[in-house]
């Protein structure tokens, strides 16, 4: 009876009170396992800001993971993954552990449509959709963290993996690096530094990751339309091959008729599985994100490059080359992911402000990156531009942007800001003066956009800011919208007026 009444507790639960549920049980669970795996020789303070960082996919570390034992990465990596895989996916699999089939919820379905589907209405999908949608953003992730591993195993320079085995530093990184975690079991990629090409294995999974699980889908069914019509030229010339032989011997080959039932056959499975494959983003969407992305990675490698090329404490030892591959790398974790190669308490002042613009604007929504999102930074951009006319609407790329878009991204970044102001007094007044307002900042805002970048203030704070650091990035993974919402009880997001004519974007 518990047991049942538990279950609709559950399921009487809004999408929104189910999230944040759900992070805060798997940092509670992760936080207890991490302090018995250490045996005592980690505090439980530091146990459940460790794990809040790993679901957080932060990178924030008040110790040494160099230090733990190997046990502990092991559970690192598990809530590493568990809380890289997103939003909808982390509800989907929380809830269906919780109730046995959540996601055969039409209320829910329903939100994961509004929530995913950007080309259409807010709409109830059937379980079968949301399923498909769940196993595909599982097989991105776990197909892209496996060959980045194998990239990082068979190219990295030997030695770089410290006391940990080749194999294991070469998974836990590609993991780390996908999910934008940030973290590495020997405290820091400083190894890789002179490596420019691990350097960008490392990139293009923090990228690919960072970009947002709705993109990569709609590559997903790009490549699958591809595929399909290879599978029918396949077909055709089967076909073709079968009437020559027909017409020369009055026999078909029984082996000519295998290619053209197995193409016939996956083509209808492909040509299903495409139809049916729901949560791609939209043209409008993805050119925010692509552009914006490319905009964001050479703003800041080209401001970084300059800033740096000259400083003894950073990249003025470096070759020409090794100054390209590090001030790409820094710009592209900058925006989430928070490796370093080098300590960042010895950049300029000016490439600080860089790094922490980056880190607060952040990658694209339904990904594993943090920040307020580039969407939201774009749309209020566009929002900003029709000020001075008030009375036409917003547009990107020649279309109209949803009214109710706009709304949410103008709402996020106000919530955002105001969060961020109070946290800062508050932050400000627990540090007594022991350190410059810009690194409490700066570890703030790497805090709330889950970067892990740190002006190495993280292994200094106390209980007390450590659990409220801790909060910081629960709010900025679970996402401050989404927190509103569940505190306050509202079933989702009004619609600005009775029509809502144009592009849906995801924000926040």
């Amino acid at each position: 009876m518990p047991l049942a009444r538990l279950k609709r507790f559950f399921r009487t639960l809004s999408f929104a009170r189910l999230v944040c549920l759900g992070f805060f049980t798997a940092i509670l669970f992760g936080s207890f396992a991490l302090y018995i795996s250490e045996e005592g020789e980690l505090s439980y303070v530091d146990s459940f800001y460790l794990s809040a960082s790993s679901i957080c996919v932060t990178g924030l570390s008040p110790v040494r993971l160099s230090g733990l034992n190997p046990g502990t990465h092991w559970i690192m990596l598990f809530l590493i993954q568990l809380g890289g895989l997103g939003i909808i996916s982390f509800t989907v699999i929380v809830g269906f552990l919780i109730t046995q089939g959540i996601s055969r919820n039409a209320r829910f379905n329903a939100f994961v449509g509004a929530a995913i589907d950007t080309q259409a209405e807010t709409e109830s999908l059937a379980t079968n959709e949301v399923n498909r949608m769940l196993l595909s953003i599982i097989n991105i992730s776990f197909s892209l963290e496996i060959l980045g591993a194998i990239g990082l195993y068979l190219h990295m320079p030997d030695g770089v993996e410290g006391g940990n085995t080749r194999w294991f530093f070469s998974l836990f990184t590609a993991i780390s690096s996908f999910n934008n975690a940030g973290f590495s079991i020997t405290d820091d990629l400083s190894a890789l530094r002179l490596d420019p090409f691990s350097l960008y294995i490392v990139s293009g999974l923090v990228i690919f990751g960072g970009i947002g699980f709705p993109v990569i889908i709609l590559l997903e069914k790009f490549l699958l339309t591809v595929f399909v019509r290879i599978v029918y030229r396949i077909e055709v010339m089967a076909e073709t091959l079968m009437m020559e032989k027909a017409l020369k011997t009055g026999n078909v080959p029984r082996l000519l008729l295998l290619p053209a039932q197995f193409s016939a056959f996956l083509e209808n499975r492909l040509g299903d599985y495409n139809k049916h494959l729901r949560g791609e983003t939209t043209r409008i969407q993805s050119k925010v994100l692509v552009y914006g992305s490319f905009a964001l990675l050479l703003f800041g490698f080209v401001g970084i490059y300059f800033l740096e090329r000259f400083n003894p404490h950073t990249f003025h030892e470096l070759a020409f080359v090794d100054k390209i591959s590090n001030a790409f790398f820094m710009s592209v974790c900058s925006r989430t992911a928070g490796f370093s190669t080098m300590d960042l308490g010895h950049l300029n002042d000016a490439t600080v402000i860089i790094i922490t613009v980056l880190m607060f604007i952040g990658g694209g929504p339904q990904g594993t990156a943090g920040g307020i999102k580039i969407t939201t930074f774009v749309l209020l951009l566009a929002y900003l531009k029709n000020v001075i006319q008030p009375s036409k609407p917003v547009m990107l790329f020649g279309e109209t942007v949803s009214k109710n878009s706009v709304a949410v991204a103008i709402r996020v970044y106000f919530l955002a800001t105001i969060a961020l102001a109070f946290v800062f007094i508050f932050l400000g007044i627990l540090d007594q003066n022991q350190h410059s307002l810009h690194v409490i900042f700066f570890e703030l805002i790497s805090s709330f956009s889950t970067v892990g970048f740190t002006l190495n203030l993280t292994s200094q704070l106390g209980d007390i800011e450590k659990i409220l650091y801790a909060a910081v990035m629960y709010v900025g993974r679970v996402g401050i919208f989404t927190v509103l919402i569940a505190a306050t009880g509202h079933s989702g997001v009004p619609k600005m007026g009775t029509v809502d004519d144009g592009v849906k974007i995801q924000v926040g």
